[in-house]
């Protein structure tokens, strides 16, 4: 099973550094920052592609499409693996527990603070809520992955949580 920890922090890194509007324009400017390749941004669901070395180097991009036409749409959250996807074999568990270890501990050297918030259920967690960005880590019983989310989205998402409506 391959993990991919340095490019995965540099990721963050950038994210952390980046100019974010939090619109679908972000997407190339990101994407080329951080040599990622973008599929069409006009499409419903644009495409990233990352340049992780792992067994599946795309990244799914969250959009508000309720926007009407003309206006750029929110971007609300980027989400990429930084681990092999590995099915249905709980011999890597310990292993997975261990690549989410060391890049929780690179992003805590990235953004130089401790996470915000940390979880156990449904799948281990933790998220540092940074001014410009929300990073969030998980470990699965088959992957790590890493999310960029924009901090309006993040308070969305908790009141919603926060309500009982999740």
């Amino acid at each position: 099973m391959r993990s991919d920890i340095e490019r995965a922090a540099h990721v963050v890194r950038a994210a952390t550094e980046f100019d974010w509007t939090w619109t679908i324009d972000d997407l190339l400017r990101f994407s080329e920052q951080i040599g990622w390749r973008l599929g069409s941004p006009d499409d419903k669901y644009p495409t990233l592609n990352t340049n992780l070395d792992i067994n599946r180097t795309d990244a799914s991009v969250e959009l508000d499409n309720t926007i009407r036409p003309g206006h750029p749409r929110p971007l609300d959250r980027i989400w990429f693996l930084a681990s092999d996807v590995v099915l249905d074999d709980p011999s890597v568990q310990a292993e997975l527990d261990r690549v989410f270890d060391d890049l929780a501990q690179r992003v805590f050297e990235v953004v130089g603070q401790r996470p915000n918030g940390w979880w156990l259920e449904p799948r281990r967690g933790l998220r540092w809520e940074l001014p410009t960005v929300v990073v969030t880590l998980n470990v699965s019983d088959a992957s790590v992955s890493v999310y960029l989310v924009s901090p309006e989205h993040q308070r969305w998402l908790d009141e919603i949580e926060a309500s009982g409506d999740s």
